[in-house]
């Protein structure tokens, strides 16, 4: 018990040292602080970035903490949340359908806040619960534009997808500035994501879903007006 009570302690103390240091931790200053062995810091370091709560930064070796905290924490004022609300919010009245925003964890994605439709038939996402990125609309997006965390040469979810075909879509969906589902997860839904820079990159994903039948012809649109909207907040993708 006692084992296991110091691995919970060192994990834990990973995370609130990168949470306290302004520019992340280095492998070195995670050593010194919990003053445990390299080696046990590096394995714990590892399986939090596989998991996606910490990032490491290419330039210095540091480590931030990972989007994928997001599914856990609850800070609505130093959260991506905070920032796309308003957004969300005229985006789902402009639409009259489920708006969704999505944070990448590890090789998966999680849904983390939505602003329902009114309409009495509607898209329901479940929050906090971790997902395949593919074929969702948004794991779509953050394949396509290398979020951090996730790499566009993982195999993505439904191994019968020819591997072809998954390329062919990562490389239209960054052309054009947003990913479809199309009844690939569930026949009779359908929805568009579109990409959220924050500080020049892109952190999460936000979609509209709804029925097939009421909201497919109307994708594309949805699509330009989260972009526009995104845009106007300085969110958005540069085209």
């Amino acid at each position: 018990m006692v084992g296991r009570h110091r691995t919970v302690s060192r994990v834990v103390g990973i995370l609130e040292h990168v949470v306290r240091s302004e520019r992340g931790a280095s492998l070195q200053e995670l050593v010194e602080e919990s003053r445990s062995p390299r080696s046990s810091i590096y394995d714990f370091v590892r399986g939090l970035v596989d998991e996606g709560y910490l990032v490491e930064v290419p330039e210095g070796g540091r480590y931030v903490l990972g989007l994928g905290a997001h599914a856990l924490l609850a800070s609505r004022s130093t959260s991506v949340v905070e920032l796309v609300e308003p957004v969300m919010r005229e985006l789902a009245r402009g639409t009259g359908e489920t708006v969704t925003l999505a944070v990448p964890v590890g090789s998966e994605l999680s849904y983390v806040h939505t602003v329902p439709s009114e309409h009495p038939i509607a898209y329901s996402p479940v929050l906090r619960t971790r997902r395949s990125l593919w074929p969702s609309s948004s794991g779509k997006i953050l394949l396509a534009y290398g979020a951090p965390g996730v790499e566009a040469t993982e195999a993505p979810g439904h191994t019968d997808v020819p591997a072809e075909a998954v390329e062919a879509e990562i490389a239209l969906t960054a052309r054009r500035g947003y990913a479809t589902n199309i009844g690939e997860s569930v026949t009779d839904v359908a929805a568009v994501a579109v990409g959220v820079v924050v500080a020049g990159n892109v952190v999460a994903a936000l979609s509209v879903g709804g029925p097939r039948a009421r909201i497919e012809e109307h994708l594309e649109r949805a699509a330009g007006s989260a972009n526009l909207l995104l845009a106007d907040h300085g969110l958005g993708i540069p085209r």
